[in-house]
């Protein structure tokens, strides 16, 4: 099990310096690099001091997945750029929250949303296959997205589509706004391909770096994973108010209980 954060290119150094063991990507901004910058990236990426691993932010905003907008064409061509981008920078797996694209329209037909959406997601699954990447569906609480908010919805999205790509996540943040147990990430079993890491704030409006007795239970979250045998890794995604030093107190909280 190894400690990453998300973050941007620029911060990787950083990253490394704070004892983080990879870093996550935003899929969408990778792929909306002009072409110049993002060949210079991907030049870099083989000597750069922790390897990207992850990318979350699976797909802007623009790009609809539900409601009377959704064109094919669109994603298609929007998943050849960003996965084949993804594995040039060594990308093995997906995080797909993207809760604006995924967001069923008001007024649009519920069950004909979630239809588009497991249509999408055998779409998704046939591009990871071809790029040898893995996806995991992240929940999100009810207040970014109506449309797969806990774990155990998503163990039954994947459990449906049936693919070997798609996969869930289990997202801290998430789980605790949705008053979601760790339960759910044991019984979402060998699905579970990735977890998220945060201390909520205390009014739930966001999520900051996790830290030494800011009163959340890190422990209890790392044994669960422990005994279930989690292959996966756990990245931190939150806010911060310095990058290195409240990186490098991530790693010293959560370092010693993996």
């Amino acid at each position: 099990m190894k400690l990453g954060v998300c973050t941007s290119p620029e911060n990787i150094e950083k990253a490394a310096q704070a004892g983080f063991d990879y870093v996550e990507f935003s899929l969408s901004f990778i792929a909306g690099m002009e072409e110049e910058a993002f060949q210079a990236l991907a030049a870099k990426a083989p000597s750069f001091p922790i390897p990207a691993l992850k990318c979350n932010g699976f797909f802007p905003g623009t790009v609809k997945l539900t409601g009377p907008d959704v064109c094919k064409k669109q994603v298609e061509e929007y998943l050849e750029k960003a996965l084949s981008r993804a594995k040039k920078l060594g990308i093995k797996v997906l995080v797909l929250g993207s809760g604006a694209a995924r967001q069923v329209p008001e007024g649009w037909d519920f069950a004909k949303g979630w239809q588009q959406f497991m249509e999408l997601l055998q779409l998704v699954g046939r591009y990871a296959e071809k790029y040898d990447m893995d996806v995991a569906l992240e929940p999100l609480r009810r207040k970014e997205c109506n449309i797969l908010n806990l774990v155990s919805e998503g163990l039954l999205v994947s459990a449906a589509v049936d693919h070997p790509r798609i996969n869930v996540l289990g997202d801290t943040f998430h789980m605790h706004c949705c008053r979601e147990p760790l339960s759910s990430l044991t019984n979402a079993g060998s699905r579970l391909r990735h977890v998220h890491v945060s201390c909520p704030k205390a009014d739930e409006s966001g999520r900051v770096f996790p830290a030494r007795n800011d009163g959340q239970d890190y422990a209890a979250l790392i044994n669960t994973l422990k005994e279930m045998n989690y292959q996966g890794d756990v990245s931190v995604e939150a806010g911060c108010t310095d990058f290195l030093e409240d990186g490098k107190e991530v790693v010293a909280c959560l370092k010693p209980l993996i």
